[in-house]
């Protein structure tokens, strides 16, 4: 059993969902080229993680886009910028525990399972920024 972690960067917009399934996919198979292993023969577990308070990770619909905005006008909706809050972007803090700082991930034949109309988004709720975040592969 090995563990492998990369981090990534990425800029994120003002509050969005960014794609990040192909870069999470890429260090997948950069990692079996690396250890020479046969792709069919590769399972493993991976994690992605964002080290960020006003950020988060999640895995949600990748077919339709209005699901995304929808997704954030509902966040919007619950956590909404007012004056009320102490800490000026409270509302990006609260967004982010509730997604979560993370996700695991199954690898089956080389490849990451999702369903067919599933990929992984990182979650900005208060750029624009340079964002990092891990992605650990154990395997």
């Amino acid at each position: 059993m090995g563990i492998i972690i990369k981090t990534l960067t990425l800029q994120t917009p003002v509050q969005g969902f960014i794609g990040i399934t192909n870069q999470v996919q890429y260090f997948v198979n950069e990692t079996i080229n690396t250890l020479n292993i046969d792709p069919a023969k590769f399972e493993a577990s991976v994690t992605v993680f964002c080290p960020h308070t006003t950020a988060a990770i999640t895995v949600n619909e990748n077919a339709d886009p209005d699901v995304q905005q929808d997704f954030l006008l509902a966040l919007d909706h619950a956590f909404p910028y007012t004056g009320e809050f102490k800490h000026d972007n409270s509302p990006a803090h609260l967004k982010s525990s509730l997604i979560g700082c993370s996700k695991t991930l199954l690898v089956h034949e080389g490849q990451l399972v999702l369903g067919r109309m599933q990929a992984v988004y990182f979650c900005e709720f208060d750029g624009p920024r340079t964002r990092t975040f891990y992605v650990q592969i154990q395997y």
